[in-house]
């Protein structure tokens, strides 16, 4: 295994290889500014250097949260392989740049769907079905051109790591790595689940 943040992306396809739609999907962790826990799920992409990012809207609950704590955590469960990961750490926002490359790296139908929702994300509606009139009457290729409302964020220090995994007939397998700044690698532990 090259890094834990590849061995990420390898459990992830086992995960898909084995039926999972939305393997990326994981629940993100963050702190409101009331102090308290608040999660929800998000769907991530890993840039070239296997970093975990996610995409929302500007008036989402986590944009508030993480304005005021950039600290999270982001879970992983995969119930096909019995394994989840957990990433703690800070997160910065996406640059211009990589949100117009990411919002085309996302198939058209999500795009579509997206810009109907996304400015009004979390707004309440009476029915799906003004989402659905919206989305109907827009045009096709208008999906191509990344709407401001969609805003990304990816860890920009990752300080721990924990891959757990369930063994049949056997103890569970909790590995964790956190990173050690002062020497630049990864600190490996095995710990009793």
């Amino acid at each position: 295994m090259k890094t834990p943040l590849h061995k990420i992306q390898v459990w992830i396809i086992e995960e898909k290889e084995l039926g999972n739609v939305f393997a990326r999907g994981a629940v993100l962790s963050s702190v409101s500014k009331e102090g308290k826990p608040t999660s929800r799920v998000v769907g991530t992409m890993f840039d070239e250097n296997h970093i975990p990012k996610f995409f929302t809207s500007p008036n989402s609950r986590k944009v508030e949260d993480i304005s005021l704590n950039n600290h999270v955590s982001l879970t992983y469960s995969f119930q096909n392989t019995l394994r989840s990961i957990s990433i703690e750490g800070t997160i910065s926002a996406l640059t211009t740049d990589e949100l117009n490359r990411d919002w085309l790296l996302h198939d058209d139908d999500f795009r579509k769907h997206y810009v109907v929702f996304g400015g009004v994300s979390g707004d309440k509606i009476a029915s799906l079905d003004e989402l659905r009139k919206k989305r109907d009457a827009k045009e096709s290729n208008n999906s191509k051109i990344r709407p401001d409302s969609f805003i990304g964020y990816k860890f920009d220090f990752i300080e721990r790591i924990s891959f757990y995994s369930v063994q049949e007939n056997d103890f569970a397998v909790n590995e964790v790595y956190e990173y050690d700044r002062a020497y630049n690698s990864w600190r490996y532990s095995l710990l009793v689940p």
